[in-house]
């Protein structure tokens, strides 16, 4: 199948008017480039930031029964299937939404997004499920934006049959306005999703900025099951990307029991008390002393095989646990997978070879070393892993909602890894 991306420059609510030209001209130029499938940003019409209710409920803004109209409109014209982010109207709540319809524009179904980033609490409801549509293509698992930061929320997709997945999205930009262009989605979380689920995903985003509040990242992709980028848009302008995508049999992750249960909700995640303070490792030790130096120095360590970085839930399970860093042993990292695994979970994640520390990502998914300029200690501050804020008004645990997650049976026979041992 081929899928296209419309990147769409922002709108304000009072520009909303301008996103029916840039849907239009992007689904003309989709037909044009042969595209069986379109994926429109987050919240396409009218914007992102809604500022208030109120002000979103004003007469200026369409409802969205006539947005989902018009967008429906929009796909039968072309021939075309339709993803595209709106905001829903339910019952006096909103949603942060993407309605998914097939060449006819009939509406196939909806998903909302679970994920709430930042300022999606002032005016959004999460979604209490997550979704996975049949297409003629098959099994389509739609997610939004913030969605893609929880490993589960994939792993819930792909249990259900997902052969390739959707991101309507708008990635702000966590650098310096106007300066330096950051975001983990963008940068190298997507690529590690398709790797560990082998699924190919196809993300829509926006550029520019809305008013003074926002400002995005733009660099739509598309991404084949291996994790390479196969299309990607610059980061400003309106543009359309495509490419060629295999729907795929996903890779589920494996779990036992105990993981299964964890993951799911058994027990609440462990939150530290009082401030942790700082570890200073020797970067041409082994996984062992690493482990031993940190736990030495009151700090919680998970001691990990290099087998488990493609596996979501074992970095998941020592952090819902307490770990402030997770070691993996004997690998040659694949680079956006440390960093993920770090990122997801808010910790430090340590690859070490055999001639000792080879990669490490701070809470933030930054490299802090590589082999190349490692010295002869590194330095970490461990209250960074404690606080699990990805911004002042998104923390990790708040937003992780497990009775959304749907994942598949602990398998009959399977490894324990090791536990988190440290101090809390």
């Amino acid at each position: 199948m081929i899928v296209a991306c419309g990147q769409m420059e922002a709108t304000t609510l009072s520009e909303a008017p301008r996103a029916w030209p840039m849907a239009e001209r992007l689904a003309a130029q989709a037909r044009a480039a042969q595209a069986d499938l379109l994926v429109l940003p987050e919240c396409a019409y009218p914007a992102y930031w809604l500022e208030s209710v109120a002000r979103y409920m004003q007469p200026d803004i369409e409802r969205s029964n006539r947005v989902l109209e018009r967008f429906a409109a929009l796909s039968r014209e072309h021939r075309i299937w339709i993803v595209t982010g709106f905001v829903e109207e339910n019952g006096g709540q909103l949603h942060n939404s993407a309605a998914v319809f097939d060449r006819s524009g009939e509406l196939v179904g909806i998903a909302r997004k679970s994920f709430m980033w930042d300022c999606d609490n002032r005016w959004f409801t999460p979604g209490s499920s997550l979704s996975v549509f049949d297409s003629e293509f098959g099994r389509m698992g739609v997610l939004i934006c913030a969605d893609a930061r929880t490993p589960e929320i994939v792993a819930t997709l792909a249990t259900g049959g997902a052969e390739f997945t959707i991101e309507p999205t708008a990635w702000v930009n966590a650098g310096r306005w106007g300066q330096n262009y950051l975001n983990v989605q963008a940068d190298f979380m997507i690529r590690a999703r398709a790797i560990e689920f082998g699924l190919p995903f196809a993300c829509a985003s926006k550029s520019g900025c809305e008013a003074d509040k926002l400002e995005y990242v733009g660099q739509s992709q598309i991404v084949d099951a291996d994790g390479q980028v196969r299309a990607k848009a610059p980061i400003g302008g309106e543009h359309l990307i495509s490419a060629e995508i295999s729907p795929a049999t996903a890779r589920l992750p494996v779990l036992d029991d105990d993981q299964r249960d964890r993951l799911l909700g058994g027990r609440p995640p462990m939150r530290a008390t009082g401030r942790a303070g700082r570890v200073s490792i020797r970067c041409a030790d082994d996984a062992g002393a690493i482990c031993d130096s940190i736990r030495r120095a009151g700090g919680r360590v998970c001691h990990l095989g290099g087998n488990d970085l493609r596996n979501f839930a074992p970095a998941r399970c020592a952090a819902l646990d307490g770990a402030q860093v997770l070691v993996y042993d004997g690998l040659s990292p694949e680079e956006a997978l440390l960093r993920t695994r770090a990122a997801e979970n808010r910790v430090f994640a340590v690859a070490v070879g055999v001639t000792g520390v080879s990669l490490l990502a701070a809470p933030d998914g930054s490299i802090r070393q590589r082999s190349s300029d490692i010295g002869e200690s590194i330095e970490l501050d461990l209250s960074l892993a404690d606080d699990k804020h990805f911004t002042p008004e998104t923390e990790l645990w708040e937003q992780r909602r497990a009775a959304c997650f749907r994942l598949p049976a602990a398998a009959a026979s399977t490894r324990q890894v090791s536990s988190v041992c440290g101090t809390v």
